[in-house]
């Protein structure tokens, strides 16, 4: 069987490679070009830690489904996740919060002033 390809902005529940709970929760990014795209995708970590330059998700972020928690992106804290790894959809966030989102990985990559 092959594992389902997630598309950019959608919230998934994947293994927590950063701590020690079973899962957390990510964003998608990547477009549709990268290599591996039938894979993996590149996701930003979501947490329920409150940060200066983390972007907080509310309520009107989610075009679709949601998350328990309030909740946070950190931008500059990217990993790459095979799809096969993911164990659910947690919902889809809007085009302009994952816009906002990139551009500020993007920033923290030093690919944007």
């Amino acid at each position: 069987m092959t594992a389902p390809r997630y598309t950019r902005g959608t919230v998934v529940k994947g293994p927590d490679l950063l701590g020690p709970h079973e899962y957390r929760p990510y964003v998608c990014l990547s477009t549709d070009t990268p290599p591996f795209r039938d894979e993996e995708a590149v996701y930003a970590v979501v947490t329920t830690t409150r940060r200066s330059a983390a972007i907080p998700l509310a309520a009107t972020d989610f075009t679709s489904g949601g998350l328990p928690r309030e909740s946070y992106i950190n931008p500059w804290v990217l990993v790459t996740i095979k799809h096969a790894d993911i164990h659910e959809t947690e919902g889809e966030l809007t085009a302009n919060t994952v816009e906002k989102i990139a551009r500020e990985a993007a920033t923290h990559l030093g690919a944007l002033d």
